[in-house]
């Protein structure tokens, strides 16, 4: 859930500031933020499925020994 809400606030900031119309300073400035925001949100959302696959790998790893 997270890395969808992520992935549409980056894609919908990138698609304001590519727009080949001249937007208002304020849409572009909020446009960049949602960029950002975006980012860092999917990087999350990524980092805890990463480590909770770790997290089973090292679990199953223990239960086998």
């Amino acid at each position: 859930m997270l890395r969808t809400v992520g992935i549409s606030l980056a894609s919908g900031g990138a698609a304001l500031l590519a727009a080949p119309v001249a937007l208002p300073a304020v849409l572009l400035s909020i446009a960049g933020y949602a960029v950002v925001a975006g980012s860092v949100a999917t990087a999350v959302s990524q980092a805890v499925v990463a480590d909770g696959l770790s997290e089973a790998k090292t679990k199953e790893a223990d239960a086998q020994q």
